[in-house]
């Protein structure tokens, strides 16, 4: 038995007024007739606010073209099927939706206004765009780590290449086998922070916290990189308290100790200062890093622990990296239960990180 019209257009409103969508109607000049739940969810007017008002007043200024459009669809009897624009909230604020237009017949066949029905779409197209953030940033990431590996490996393929041919004298091959002892060190330092970042994304990044005497951890780091900072005529000094003890793993420590120094050193220019200061605090032991180069721009500021992050500065496109490193040392830091901040009065004024760790329990 088939309901009667009565009860069918009481199933229907039901439906209409349950939906999850917004379900709208209007007349063919675009005046709103109906208004169910979900639009006054998704536009914050309510029924009694829209009914009866245009329905341009929730497509924004430069949007309306597109109700033209939509309305002279609609008088040729055709639908509009998952158009995805943007439409206006009460407050203003933007909003992504999915819409779907259908003409409304009389009794006698004639089209006398539109049925809308808009789909929230916005954390579809979050989605959408982190997914396209991430696949550039994997290109990005691809193609520089294929530099990055690329320049030190060839280094040493040439300079072995030398060697085997005999050609070089015991002077030469000395100052040879340094060089092949530095790039493949630099290649040792880019796989490790690949293979740290994967153990960061899969959660399998772990410490061993010990109290540590920092004085030769932070002598020794700076040590391993002073030649660098040598021979770029930049000073690299230590002060650091007596005795300062700090809840640590060694290794790692040294690990955010050397990224630190080694970004100071690449981007300070000959003549400036590096300076590494470790002093014992209330509840922590403070390690900060500064020096006089490249600063930081106030706006990227805020970015520069991400991953496959780079500066945009001249000296930061001159030496740049993966982008792995400072994001590996907050991750790092964060482990040790510390935290760690980058401070920056400007390009061309240095910048200053800040490493806080806990004290011995």
């Amino acid at each position: 038995m088939y309901p009667s019209p009565a009860d069918a257009s009481g199933h229907l409103a039901a439906i209409v007024s349950s939906s999850d969508d917004a379900i709208v109607s209007k007349t063919l000049d675009g005046m709103i007739v109906t208004w169910n739940a979900a639009a006054e969810r998704l536009f914050g007017y309510t029924a009694e606010e829209a009914v009866g008002q245009h329905i341009s007043l929730v497509i924004p200024e430069e949007r309306l073209e597109e109700e033209a459009y939509v309305i002279g669809r609609i008088r040729a009897g055709l639908n509009v099927e998952h158009y995805e624009t943007v439409r206006r909230r009460k407050d203003g604020s933007p909003v992504d939706i999915s819409l779907t237009v259908s003409p409304i017949h009389g009794p006698d066949g004639t089209i006398t206004g539109a049925s809308k029905i808009a789909r929230n779409i916005t954390e579809r197209r979050r989605l959408e765009r982190m997914a396209e953030e991430a696949s550039r940033a994997k290109d990005t990431f691809l193609a520089t780590l294929s530099h990055e590996l690329r320049t030190p490996l060839n280094t040493v393929l040439g300079y072995v290449q030398m060697l085997k041919s005999g050609s070089m004298s015991p002077d030469q091959q000395v100052r040879a086998i340094d060089v092949i002892s530095r790039n493949a060190s630099a290649l040792a330092r880019l796989v490790d922070d690949v293979l740290d970042t994967s153990r960061i994304v899969t959660g399998k990044m772990r410490v061993d916290l010990q109290p540590c005497d920092l004085a030769p951890l932070i002598e020794e780091a700076a040590a391993s990189l002073r030649p660098a900072a040598d021979s770029k005529g930049v000073r690299l000094e230590t002060q650091i308290e007596a005795g300062l003890l700090a809840q640590c793993d060694a290794g790692r420590l040294a690990q955010i100790l050397w990224n630190l120094l080694s970004n100071a050193v690449k981007f300070t220019p000959n003549g400036g200062t590096v300076r590494v200061q470790a002093t014992q605090g209330p509840r922590s032991v403070i390690i900060a890093v500064e020096d006089t180069g490249a600063g930081i721009r106030s706006e990227d500021l805020p970015l520069i622990f991400r991953r496959f992050w780079q500066g945009e500065t001249t000296q930061a496109t001159e030496a740049a990296g993966l982008g792995l490193g400072l994001a590996l040392t907050r991750h790092l830091v964060e482990l040790h239960g510390g935290t760690i901040s980058a401070t920056s009065e400007g390009p061309g004024r240095g910048a200053r990180f800040e490493v806080s760790l806990p004290l011995p329990r």
